[in-house]
């Protein structure tokens, strides 16, 4: 990513580490602001929707990299509206809960 560079690559990943705990904070205060009571249960839910959503991310802009643009924006279409559909059934069961 950075080649030949001994400072900017371990930078890049605690910059990036400190983004992700900020969003889980931040996720936390918000679903407490909208009303949400989270258990156990639901985070795992939740965290594996979006670690679901990462790997489709990644594995669909991987294929485009790597010159394969129609099953890229294949893999992101088809993973996208079912990861959609997953996410409003997981937002109707947190909400119902």
């Amino acid at each position: 990513m950075f080649p030949y560079s001994t400072i900017l690559q371990p930078l890049f990943w605690m910059s990036m580490g400190v983004l992700i705990a900020l969003f889980f904070m931040g996720l936390r205060y918000w679903l407490a602001d909208a009303g949400i009571i989270m258990n156990g249960w639901k985070w795992i839910a939740l965290a594996g929707w979006l670690f679901l959503l990462a790997i489709t991310v990644a594995a669909a802009f991987t294929l485009m990299g790597e010159g394969e643009w129609a099953a890229g924006k294949r893999f992101l279409l088809f993973f996208g509206i079912v990861l959609l559909l997953a996410g409003s059934g997981i937002w109707k069961l947190l909400k119902k809960a």
